[in-house]
């Protein structure tokens, strides 16, 4: 059994997966400030998916993720997708 160490959330659960997942998914909200990131644990790897607006977001989420997923692994699976303005206005009829 692991024992309790409070700068370690992933020892403090016991490293069941959705305690965890919920605090990663906590700590992405509010350390990288992402909300639509998807968090899944199999085995002793965590999963990190989603769309962020930049590299540095990217990075910003798995930096989260990793503060608080003790010996887990990560595999950040998360995208950068592009945002431009539109060309031109549009119309909605």
């Amino acid at each position: 059994m692991n024992q309790a160490n409070p700068a370690n959330p992933a020892h403090k659960t016991g490293d069941v997966p959705h305690y965890l997942v919920a605090h990663i998914r906590d700590r992405v909200a509010e350390q990288a400030y992402e909300l639509g990131i998807h968090v899944d644990v199999r085995g002793d790897v965590v999963y990190l998916r989603g769309e962020v607006v930049s590299e540095e977001r990217r990075r910003d989420v798995e930096e989260a993720a990793r503060a608080v997923a003790g010996d887990h692994v990560i595999r950040n699976e998360v995208s950068v997708v592009s945002t431009r303005t539109p060309d031109g206005e549009e119309h909605l009829s």
